[in-house]
């Protein structure tokens, strides 16, 4: 699937809709986020993954697959899931920081982002980014998700194998923040 790479959309019929945003109260967090296509064996170069990690402790607070090379619209719409629709329970705000890597594609979010008061600090490493990505296609190649993604979608047998395996890989990933909590705990 090709996907033409456009303009930031923003207001209505998106989600990154500034005036929603503004209403969030500031936080003194500071979120990582960025795109990486899977490895080939669980998907290919087809797949990305998209994450917004807390940059104190790693939780993961919004996720994303996508079928498609991310553009800025996707990284939007995950930057404001995070701060509305947070994953783990951190409640919904804007905080003080995104780190994002260096990709020309983010750039006209920077201005976006700068109004609502969130400075966007461009790095390279986003070393707990990094590490939480290593650690759930750890989880993902060693299959412990198996079994939790078809006891919540059943069985699979009879349809399209591809839409099969994306179906999997997002309810694992979708599970995965409470098993990195659970893992954590013990």
């Amino acid at each position: 699937m090709v996907k033409q790479h456009g303009k930031l959309k923003l207001g209505k019929g998106s989600r990154f809709v500034k005036r929603r945003l503004s209403w969030l109260p500031q936080e003194d967090f500071v979120r990582e986020a960025d795109f990486c296509p899977l490895p080939e064996n669980l998907g290919g170069h087809d797949l990305w993954l998209g994450l917004v990690v807390s940059h104190h402790d790693g939780s993961v607070l919004a996720q994303e697959i996508l079928e498609h090379v991310p553009d800025v619209n996707d990284l939007g719409r995950l930057l404001a899931d995070a701060m509305e629709r947070p994953l783990m329970d951190q409640g919904r705000c804007r905080p003080k920081a995104f780190h994002l890597r260096n990709n020309p594609e983010w750039y006209e979010l920077h201005t976006h982002l700068a109004q609502l008061g969130i400075e966007a600090v461009v790095t390279e490493e986003l070393l707990r980014w990094d590490e939480v990505f290593a650690d759930l296609i750890d989880y993902l190649k060693s299959g412990e998700w198996k079994q939790p993604a078809s006891d919540i979608a059943g069985d699979f047998e009879g349809g399209d194998e591809r839409l099969d395996r994306l179906l999997e890989l997002r309810l694992a990933v979708i599970v995965y923040p409470a098993v990195r909590t659970a893992n954590k705990t013990k």
